[in-house]
């Protein structure tokens, strides 16, 4: 965070409001931690953040600038090949008619799920965080 972020964003004419904050929260939602879950509990997890299995989604490895188009079950069996805990970030985009799911797997082992609900957008900020994505 930058230095005295408060007083720098109310100098700015822009102090910090805790509605927008409350809004962002809800769009972006709490990470959940993955890092205790096992193979199979990871790929319950992420089955449980996409519900077409069949569809495509767009894979992303944004540090090494490489992406690619596969259907979430391949993406869901295959994830311990994907993605390593603790050195890479996995991005993955998930279009469909109800909106658009953007999952960050990250090196820090922590599942967070955007929603964006609306057609072209319109919707977005109006997210979920995951749901259902802790295993019992």
């Amino acid at each position: 965070m930058p230095p005295r972020l408060r007083a720098t964003l109310t100098s700015l004419g822009t102090p910090p409001d805790p509605t927008a904050l409350a809004e962002v929260v809800r769009a972006v939602g709490t990470p959940v931690d993955v890092s205790g879950l096992t193979e199979t509990e990871l790929r319950a997890c992420l089955a449980s953040q996409l519900p077409s299995r069949d569809g495509v989604v767009k894979t992303a490895w944004p540090a090494d600038g490489i992406a690619t188009r596969m259907t979430a079950a391949r993406l869901i069996t295959s994830v311990d090949a994907l993605w390593y805990p603790s050195t890479d970030d996995l991005v993955v985009l998930r279009e469909g008619t109800d909106g658009t799911s953007v999952l960050v797997l990250d090196h820090e082992e922590r599942l967070t799920v955007i929603r964006m609900h609306g057609d072209g957008h319109d919707g977005a900020g109006r997210g979920q965080g995951p749901t259902g994505s802790r295993p019992a």
